[in-house]
This record gives structure tokens, C-alpha cells and sequence, in this order.
């Protein structure tokens, strides 16, 4: 079979989405060979079974082979689903409202959107990437060199990761890059909310700070996803397991556990105070929708 030929084959089998990819080294075009992708300076870039393998950082992968990134990484493969439906309900977790909802959903539903530090969500027809390769990513590669082409996105959905990325500003940059003029982004923040290193954890954000980080893009909606309460029950139990001398391994989570146990019930009166304008002074976590300024504007 000519090799032309055999090219244009390869690219019926793959996904629709390999176009939008280039080389994160030189930036130039990929072609799809039979095991790799190829950029014209020779950069070869293995894919298997419609995903794909860049390379990540030597931090992303120290982060990866830390002690709490092997338990991240065990707990995405050998996820219990019953263990995580019982967690849904006893937890701190809670996180009412329809604004984050329509928020969220509004960006999914643009087309082609990527889903950043997916770990095992999935969500129809988006292009999920991580930086490892957890069951349902596309993309393994690090966020802080997106290998997208300029302006390839619709929409980028970011939930409860920046806070693990080294050079959070220079992700958000390539997120400004990888995005259509118009384009949307939605990303899930901390703000009060225990240190907690799956793989590596670095800072928070208040509503002003996301709009700061945020100052390129155009109608910055910032709002409360989980609120005061959520915050609450979290750090108490943190707090319980600190104070009886526990801050990590089986015994911290044990006494966190059983804290949670106890206060979890706090959560659900989010319902009512996140309705607040203040809620977000306390929230525990925020949510952030932004537009890339139109072509015009850019």
C-alpha cells in the first residue's frame, strides 16, 4: 500500500480531534503514522487505541511518583462505586444552586470541548486529557503545554485541578491560546478548603482573585459552587484529625471519617445560604465561567 495511501487510512480510523493536536516542542502539524504522531522536526508522539502520549513535566512526574500521587492514581483504577456513592452523600460535599449548572453545561455543550485534569469524569463528545492515562482519557499531557493548535477549542471544562498545577497562570494562558474568539471556559476552585495534595496542592482563589486571573477574557460570571457550610464540615473534620495528632495516612482518614460522619448533616444548609451575596466569603469552593473576547476584540 502506497504510504499516502496508508496515511489517509489511519486518519479515517482515528478520531475526529487528532487534527486539532501539533507538537507542544515546535508547535508545527502532526501526521498520523501507525503507531505515532510525527511532526516535520521528527518529534514522535506514541498513540494507542485513540489516545495519545506527549510528554509532561519532570515536576508533573515527581508529583505523579509521590506517595499521594500513587494513591490518586490507585484510587482512579480501582475505584469502588458503592464506596464512592456513600461518599457522595457522607461528606462535606454538597453543592447546590442552577447558575454553576448552567454554567458548566452551557460550555459542554460547545463543540469540540476539552475536559482538563479529567481524571475517570467522562463526559459525551469531549476530549478528556490528564496527565496520566486514567480509563477514559484521550490526552495524556500537561496542561501548562496544551498540544492543541491556536484558536482549535470551543470550550475547556477545568474542575477542582488548577490548584494542582504548578504555574497556574501559565494554564489559563494556554487556555486563552486553545480557544476560539467566543470561545467558552469553566473552571471549579478552591477557596476554604484543607490542603490536599492528590498529587501536589499550591493555592486558592477569592472571587477577585479568579477575576484577576482571569482579566483576558470577557463576561467573568464568578459564583459559589460548594458554600459556607460544605467549607465548614471540611475543615472541622480536618481540624479533628489534626488536633488528635493525625495529618495524613490510614489514622487521618479514619478520624477525618468519622468527623465527617458526624457533621456532614451541616452541609445541606448550603441550600439556603448560598443564596447570600456574601456566601462566597466563605464558600468553599468557587466556580468561574469566561469568553475569549471575540476576534474584533482579541
Amino acid at each position: 500500500m502506497r504510504e499516502s495511501a496508508k496515511r489517509e487510512m489511519l486518519t479515517e480510523l482515528t478520531p475526529s480531534w487528532f487534527a486539532l493536536l501539533i507538537c507542544p516542542q515546535c508547535t508545527g502539524p502532526l501526521i498520523c503514522e501507525e503507531t505515532d504522531l510525527v511532526c516535520s522536526r521528527g518529534h514522535r508522539f506514541p498513540h494507542r487505541q485513540g489516545r495519545v502520549y506527549f510528554q509532561i513535566s519532570e515536576v508533573a512526574k515527581a508529583s505523579l511518583n509521590s506517595s499521594a500521587g500513587q494513591e490518586m492514581s490507585q484510587a482512579y483504577r480501582q475505584g469502588n462505586r458503592w464506596l464512592q456513592v456513600l461518599r457522595r452523600i457522607i461528606s462535606s460535599e454538597y453543592f447546590p444552586g442552577k447558575a454553576w449548572r448552567q454554567a458548566k453545561k452551557e460550555t459542554l455543550s460547545r463543540q469540540p470541548t476539552l475536559v482538563l485534569g479529567s481524571g475517570v469524569t467522562h463526559y459525551p463528545n469531549c476530549i478528556h486529557l490528564d496527565l496520566d492515562d486514567f480509563p477514559g482519557v484521550d490526552v495524556v499531557a500537561d496542561g501548562q503545554r496544551l498540544p492543541f493548535a491556536d484558536q482549535s477549542l470551543a470550550g475547556v471544562v477545568c474542575e477542582v485541578v488548577l490548584e494542582h498545577v504548578e504555574q497556574a497562570n501559565r494554564l489559563i494562558g494556554e487556555v486563552f491560546r486553545v480557544l476560539q474568539p467566543g470561545g467558552s471556559v469553566f473552571m471549579i476552585v478552591p477557596f476554604l478548603f484543607p490542603y490536599h495534595g492528590h498529587p501536589s496542592d499550591y493555592r486558592r482563589w477569592s472571587a477577585e482573585g479568579l477575576k484577576a486571573d482571569f482579566s483576558d477574557f470577557v463576561e467573568c460570571e464568578v459564583g459559589v459552587h460548594a458554600g459556607p457550610c460544605s467549607a465548614m464540615v471540611n475543615l472541622l473534620s480536618d481540624w479533628f484529625a489534626l488536633v488528635l495528632g493525625q495529618s495524613a495516612g490510614f489514622g487521618y482518614v479514619a478520624l477525618k471519617g468519622f468527623a465527617t460522619a458526624i457533621l456532614f448533616p451541616i452541609k445541606f444548609l448550603d441550600a439556603f445560604l448560598n443564596r447570600s451575596q456574601h456566601a462566597h466569603r466563605m464558600a468553599a469552593t468557587l466556580y468561574i465561567r469566561a469568553v475569549k473576547p471575540p476576534a474584533q476584540m482579541v
